[in-house]
C-alpha cells in the first residue's frame, strides 16, 4: 500500500508545512496516526518509531530522533507512566520524583534549543479498579497525580502550555481505557488525538 502524503495548505509548499514532533510512550504511539490525520493539510506530524519510555531514555535519545525526523517547529511531549510506575525488573523500581523533575528540566532545555513552541501533556491515569501488584509493573493513581503536579509546576515556571490528557481520560476511564485498564481504547485514542490536535492547532497561526 503506497504511503499517504500530507497535502499542504493552500498557498503553501511542502517545504513550508509546519513540522510537529510528538514525543511519548505507547499512549502517544497509539494516538499519533489519528493526530496526523486530524492535522492533515495543516502540519506534518511525526514521532519516534520507538517508545520514548522514561525521562532518562528520552533525554539520551533526543539527538538520534532529531537526526531521524528532522528539526521540529512544534513539539508535543509527555513522559510519566514509565517514571511513576513500579517496575520490579528495573532499578530503581520507580524513578524518584526529584529525578523525574530534573530529567524533565534537562529535556526541556534540549527541546528549547530546537524550538520555542513546546506543549506538555499530562500523564494519563490507570483505571481506578486496576489492581496493584508488587510482582508486576503497576501504578497508583495518587502517585501519577504527584508526578503530574511536579511536572505542572515546572512547566508553569517555564511558561509551557499544558495539554491535560489526564483530565480527558479521567473524565471517563471505563470508556477511554482498554481491557488492560492502562492503554487507550479506540474511543480514548480518538479523544486524546482530538485534544492533541487542538492544542497544536492553537500554535499554527504563528507560522
Amino acid at each position: 500500500m503506497p504511503e499517504e502524503r500530507i497535502t499542504p495548505q493552500k498557498g503553501t509548499t511542502m517545504a513550508e508545512t509546519v513540522k510537529v514532533m510528538l514525543l511519548g510512550d505507547s499512549i502517544r504511539m497509539s494516538y499519533q496516526p489519528l493526530v496526523a490525520r486530524l492535522l492533515e493539510g495543516k502540519a506534518e506530524v511525526r514521532g519516534p518509531a520507538d517508545n520514548c519510555q522514561y525521562t532518562l531514555y528520552t533525554l539520551s535519545s533526543l539527538g538520534r530522533w532529531i537526526n531521524e525526523l528532522g528539526k521540529p517547529d512544534i513539539v508535543h511531549w509527555n513522559n510519566g507512566l514509565h517514571d511513576a510506575g513500579h517496575n520490579p525488573q528495573r532499578y530503581p523500581v520507580q524513578i524518584p520524583i526529584d529525578m523525574y523533575r530534573a530529567n524533565l528540566a534537562h529535556i526541556l532545555d534540549a527541546l528549547g534549543r530546537l524550538t520555542d513552541r513546546i506543549i506538555w501533556a499530562t500523564t494519563t491515569p490507570v483505571h481506578p479498579e486496576r489492581p496493584y501488584r508488587a510482582d508486576a509493573w503497576s501504578w497508583r493513581n495518587e502517585e501519577i497525580d504527584r508526578y503530574n503536579r511536579a511536572a505542572r509546576e515546572l512547566m508553569e515556571e517555564r511558561r509551557i502550555p499544558i495539554n491535560d490528557l489526564h483530565a480527558v481520560v479521567w473524565s471517563s476511564t471505563s470508556e477511554y481505557l482498554g481491557p488492560d485498564q492502562l492503554h487507550l481504547s479506540e474511543a480514548g485514542k480518538q479523544a486524546c488525538a482530538e485534544a492533541v490536535a487542538e492544542s497544536v492547532a492553537r500554535l499554527l497561526p504563528f507560522y
